[in-house]
């Protein structure tokens, strides 16, 4: 157990300085019996710690972006995969208290221990039709162990994506970005879309069967492990071991969830058609092997990919310069969907 220099309710500080130093005060405070700490794993949002400890075993200390309203986040996202671990779920347990770190300038961090999830991600390239089927069947029974969770702080998915259809239309109607995109790019885009996108939104807060979500069940948030496990489906090859970063947990309808999660499958699978990956994902996955029943909206469903594939076109823009993205593959196959489902002119 931890040592009260951390806990919540004292709220006392780690010293935040050198890496070193924050790390000894870790291994304290939690009272770990450390063999070494491994180089830390730096992703998007955070910096993930492997630490062995004497017995052989590993936990993780996460060590959580600066952002605005973060505690709130890691405190959801805590809560929900807490939840599903105890059900059977491979997602990451915290193993004591959130950590306030405060360094020398008074800014404050916050990281947290975690049981250790090995396994490993896979290429983008890499899915095969197992992989496909699992991640449908993941993902549904995921959604049939959540729906008793209680809402509390978790924040309505229709917000959040009302905030970030706000955010894109202003960056889209912009005329010097439009003008960029039709010069750089030979895009077009049109606003006037992004009014359906806010009433898709307001249709769907009003479905019924809201629940907590992932809202990130993506490829780099899952751990696969080539060796056997009693939970494998017997007709699949592949297990996974690991399902990471509930950061983006939020309440609402299953379908925001599988639609996210095929939006990024269908750029991701450039080895199949669309036909295919809907086919392994949704239906042999998702309805026909998970524990959740697959609703029923197909034009819903078709609705929100084209939101999540214009939000995912709008983040390439907004974190990358122009000139770099027709090298990007990611992007072009994107960009290419959307124009494919009408949503984007190529003028050139």
């Amino acid at each position: 157990m931890p040592s009260s220099s951390i806990t919540q309710s004292k709220n006392r500080s780690l010293r935040a300085q050198a890496l070193p130093a924050l790390l000894e005060d870790v291994v304290k405070a939690y009272d770990l019996p450390v063999r070494r700490i491994l180089p830390p794993q730096k992703g998007y949002r955070n910096r993930s710690f492997p630490i062995q400890l004497k017995d052989g075993a590993y936990v993780n200390f996460i060590l959580y972006k600066e952002e605005l309203g973060i505690l709130e986040v890691i405190r959801s996202a805590n809560r929900v995969s807490a939840y599903a671990a105890d059900r059977g779920f491979p997602s990451r347990r915290p193993l004591g208290p959130i950590a306030c770190l405060r360094g020398a300038s008074g800014r404050t961090k916050y990281g947290a221990l975690y049981d250790y999830l090995s396994g490993h991600t896979i290429p983008w390239e890499a899915y095969t039709m197992d992989h496909l089927k699992l991640l449908g069947k993941t993902l549904g029974d995921l959604h049939a162990v959540l729906r008793p969770l209680s809402r509390k702080a978790l924040p309505a998915v229709t917000d959040i994506y009302a905030g970030i259809v706000d955010r894109m239309t202003r960056y889209l109607a912009d005329p010097g970005v439009q003008a960029a995109l039709q010069h750089k790019l030979g895009l077009r885009l049109a606003p006037a879309q992004f009014q359906k996108y806010r009433r898709l939104l307001d249709a769907c807060a009003a479905l019924p069967r809201q629940q907590a979500l992932h809202m990130d069940f993506v490829r780099g948030n899952i751990l696969f492990n080539d060796e056997p496990a009693t939970t494998r489906p017997s007709d699949l090859k592949v297990t996974i071991s690991g399902i990471l970063d509930f950061e983006k947990t939020a309440f609402g309808h299953p379908l925001f969830d599988i639609a996210r999660t095929l939006a990024f499958l269908l750029v991701d699978c450039k080895f199949k058609t669309g036909d295919k990956v809907r086919k392994h994902f949704l239906f042999s996955g998702y309805a026909r092997r998970s524990q959740a029943s697959l609703p029923n909206q197909p034009e819903l469903l078709d609705a929100l990919i084209d939101l999540f594939l214009t939000y995912d076109f709008y983040k390439f823009l907004r974190h990358n310069p122009y000139e770099a993205l027709p090298a990007n593959e990611h992007f072009v196959r994107t960009k290419q969907l959307l124009a494919q489902r009408g949503l984007l002119q190529l003028s050139r």
